[in-house]
């Protein structure tokens, strides 16, 4: 196998990441397992929880919970459970969320394999290089104009790259897993505010585990899945035709250590940080209860429009992608938290009477900047004052990294949805080790409720 496809599967196979992109992908693999626990009692999550304990049989650890089953249905499980509660880390050159997929397919086979965390971080850290190497060919016209959602177009094909290397698998094998998960690569955008985005995570993570499985079988793929004239790239109308942006720098350029991964301090979607940011520090600083507030206009790029496509939302998953919502919530709480979306905490009178006064519209400056970043918020009060705010990127945000402290209380926060507390600090600790671990499987009884560790 010849040309950039053959370039792509040496550096999945091979490449060897410096200690920067290791320590990135163990802070990442830490805040999507602490996600994974809050995700796991979800419904979306225990509906394919059920599903996999049904009809899959095998060693593999659903995080959170008691069941047990194949590599392939804990990684569908799992990455649904990781995208649940739009809580997962991000990433702005493949505009995907790059943990949900990689993780739950790159564990599964690190448990299949009871491979070592190093050997996790390494299958993490090339899976995610694959998506970015994607996505600057594929991107904006493949996720922003085209209506495709890049965790599951994209993350299948990274997902495969990262269970290659778990696996262990030969260049040539691997050439095969990134052309079989071409075929399996699938998302759409409409399904935004629905029990099938996360869905999409899920079946990202379970395409590619299984591409790198049947490859390791012999499976073969054509060599130009990718970028052959009706291979990927042309059938999902990408922004560049062929891949050699893809390759002009591989293993001398990472781009999870130049632009970095990422992470929500809010359980929504990532279009409405920048501004719930500015809200809740305008409360602060002005001492604003909901009662004052008479309009709050909120300027974005053009993007977010497009993803928060919910005035008046009805459902918790609606409210995510709601910035009326959010905002509201913003300003009657102070806070945005899993408990937010709760449907009843939804229909409090306080924010239903909020509503009606958010507005956003687009300001075209904001699209010279990178997508989800930029926000002007404008907020008149009845008592006459007007008070503004901005934001080049959230907390959270590579350029603005959330503590230690930060992650620390989200990790506690996701967790005690689905262990004790104190299980969940042994796990944040051992979480802390996890590059030096002999054996990832040793982690699914930290994640597990003790009664699953009894039976």
């Amino acid at each position: 196998m010849t040309g950039e496809v053959a370039l792509l599967a040496e550096f999945v196979a091979r490449a060897a990441p410096p200690p920067a992109a290791r320590a990135r992908a163990a802070a990442a693999v830490r805040d999507t397992l602490g996600v994974m626990l809050a995700g796991a009692i979800e419904p979306a999550a225990c509906a394919v929880r059920a599903m996999a304990v049904d009809e899959g049989r095998g060693p593999c650890a659903v995080v959170g919970t008691p069941a047990r089953t194949g590599a392939s249905w804990a990684a569908l499980a799992n990455g649904v459970a990781a995208h649940a509660l739009d809580f997962d880390d991000m990433c702005f050159v493949s505009l995907a969320h790059p943990s949900c997929a990689l993780l739950p397919a790159a564990f599964a086979a690190a448990e299949l394999a009871h491979a070592s965390g190093a050997t996790l971080l390494d299958a993490y850290v090339v899976g995610f290089e694959i998506e970015c190497r994607l996505g600057i060919v594929m991107n904006p016209r493949h996720y922003h104009e085209r209506g495709w959602h890049c965790t599951s177009t994209i993350g299948t094909v990274g997902a495969a790259a990262a269970a290659a290397r778990m696996l262990g698998l030969t260049p040539q094998e691997t050439a095969h897993a990134l052309g079989i998960a071409a075929s399996s690569a699938c998302g759409l955008k409409e399904n935004l505010g629905s029990m099938v985005k996360p869905l999409h995570a899920g079946m990202a993570a379970r395409n590619g585990l299984v591409s790198a499985q049947l490859a390791r079988r012999g499976y073969a793929a054509s060599e130009r899945s990718l970028d052959g004239p009706q291979g990927l790239l042309a059938a999902m109308d990408a922004q560049h035709s062929t891949l050699e942006r893809a390759v002009v720098d591989l293993e001398s350029h990472w781009e999870i250590v130049t632009t970095g991964i990422t992470v929500k301090l809010y359980p929504s979607c990532a279009a409405t940080h920048p501004t719930i940011d500015v809200l809740l520090d305008l409360r602060r600083r002005e001492r604003i209860v909901a009662e004052a507030v008479e309009a709050i206009e909120i300027e974005v790029d053009a993007m977010t429009p497009r993803l928060l496509i919910y005035d008046r939302p009805a459902t918790g998953l609606e409210g995510k992608f709601s910035m009326p919502f959010c905002a509201a919530a913003a300003i009657v709480d102070g806070e945005v938290g899993l408990a937010t979306f709760d449907l009843e905490r939804m229909q409090r009178p306080a924010i239903h009477a909020l509503l009606p006064t958010v507005t956003m519209r687009v300001d075209p400056a904001f699209d010279r900047e990178a997508p989800l970043s930029h926000t002007r918020v404008t907020m008149r009060l009845r008592d006459g004052r007007v008070v503004t705010g901005s934001a080049a990127g959230a907390r959270g945000y590579p350029a603005r990294p959330a503590s230690d402290e930060e992650l620390a209380a989200k990790f506690a926060a996701c967790a005690r949805r689905s262990i004790p507390p104190e299980a969940a600090a042994r796990a944040w600790t051992a979480l802390g080790g996890l590059e030096g671990m002999p054996d990832v499987a040793t982690l699914a009884d930290l994640l597990t409720p003790a009664v699953a560790r009894v039976s």
